[in-house]
C-alpha cells in the first residue's frame, strides 16, 4: 500500500525598507506577496546591537521615529514565525542635509502635452497608411 502525503506550504519572506527625512526614520515593512506587516515588532540597534528603541508597525507594515542616536542604526523587524528582515542607515544618511535627501516629485504631463502626444501618434499612423498605400499601389 502507498500512501502520500499531502501538505500546503505558505513559506513566504518578508522585507523592511527605511529612509531618514529630516530627523526622522520612516520603516515600511511587508512580506513577499504584498500583504503589509501587521503589530510586527521592530528593534533599532547601533552597530554594537545595543537596543536603542522598540515598537510595532501599524496596521499598514509602518513604523516612524525620531533619530535616537547619531550612529549608523540597524532595525530588525521580526514578524512571526522565522520572519526576520534587517535594514541598515549608515550614519552619512542620517547626518545628510534634509534638503538633499527629499525626492524630486515628477510633474505630469499638462493638458497641452497629452494633446500634442496624441496629434503625434494620429500623424506618424497617418504617414505610415501613406505609405503602405503607395506601396500596394506600385
Amino acid at each position: 500500500i502507498l500512501c502520500f502525503r499531502i501538505e500546503s506550504s505558505n513559506a513566504h519572506g518578508v522585507y523592511v525598507f527605511a529612509w531618514v527625512v529630516g530627523d526622522t526614520v520612516f520603516v515600511e515593512s511587508k512580506f513577499s506577496g504584498g500583504k503589509k506587516v501587521k503589530a510586527g515588532k521592530i528593534i533599532v540597534t547601533d552597530p554594537r546591537g545595543t537596543e536603542l528603541l522598540k515598537g510595532k508597525t501599524d496596521e499598514n507594515g509602518k513604523f516612524s521615529f525620531k533619530v535616537p542616536k547619531k550612529t549608523d542604526l540597524k532595525i530588525v523587524l521580526i514578524a512571526g514565525a522565522a520572519h526576520r528582515a534587517e535594514w541598515t542607515i549608515p550614519l552619512a544618511e542620517i547626518e545628510m542635509p534634509a534638503t538633499a535627501k527629499k525626492p524630486v516629485r515628477q510633474n505630469s504631463p499638462g493638458i497641452i502635452e497629452i494633446i500634442i502626444g496624441i496629434a503625434c501618434i494620429l500623424g506618424l499612423t497617418g504617414i505610415t497608411a501613406y505609405i503602405r498605400k503607395r506601396r500596394r499601389k506600385a
